[in-house]
């Protein structure tokens, strides 16, 4: 009789497992970004120019990537951590951003609107904000910021080109 309890918690749990496991195809879209980058961003509000690195891997068993950026301002360094996975929960990628001048993480939710552009969007008191993320041919990247307006007017407000420097 032990025996025949011990298969039932065996499979009990290999059910358990089995059915808990997410769907792994999501994550393989985000495979590009993950590596050493340079970039270079243009905020078309202000004129202002700035150059940055990010550092982009898989954390927690490949099911979270955490993206660190730095650079130098003219106020001095920044640095920005943003996580990243997919909520099953909503069927979208899922984008964690903490920077200083939050109090709080900034979600953005999105998915691909082609098969090079990851579109994310930010919904905010003064309207939306979406982020496309663009993958170029060349394996490198674009990340151009807008906001749009109540009225639906769009307004670029920072492009950022991103250049690898190796993989992880």
């Amino acid at each position: 009789m032990k025996i025949f309890y011990r298969v039932i918690l065996i499979q009990l749990l290999f059910s358990l497992i089995l059915g808990a496991q997410i769907s792994k195809e999501p994550y393989k879209k985000l495979e590009f970004i993950v590596g050493e980058w340079e970039s270079n961003s243009i905020n078309h509000i202000s004129g202002k120019k700035i150059e940055g690195k990010s550092s982009i891997k898989w954390i927690l068993g490949k099911t979270w990537l955490q993206w660190k950026f730095t650079a130098q301002l003219e106020k001095g360094p920044i640095e920005v951590l943003t996580l990243i996975n997919f909520s099953e929960e909503k069927r979208k990628y899922a984008f964690y951003s903490f920077n200083p001048f939050d109090d709080h993480p900034l979600p953005h939710f999105g998915d691909w609107i082609s098969p090079e552009i990851l579109r994310l969007e930010i919904e905010e008191k003064e309207g939306k904000t979406i982020v496309d993320i663009i993958v170029r041919k060349d394996g490198n990247f674009d990340q151009i910021h807008s906001r749009i307006k109540p009225t639906g007017e769009k307004i670029k407000r920072m492009t950022t080109r991103y250049s690898k420097i190796k993989s992880l």
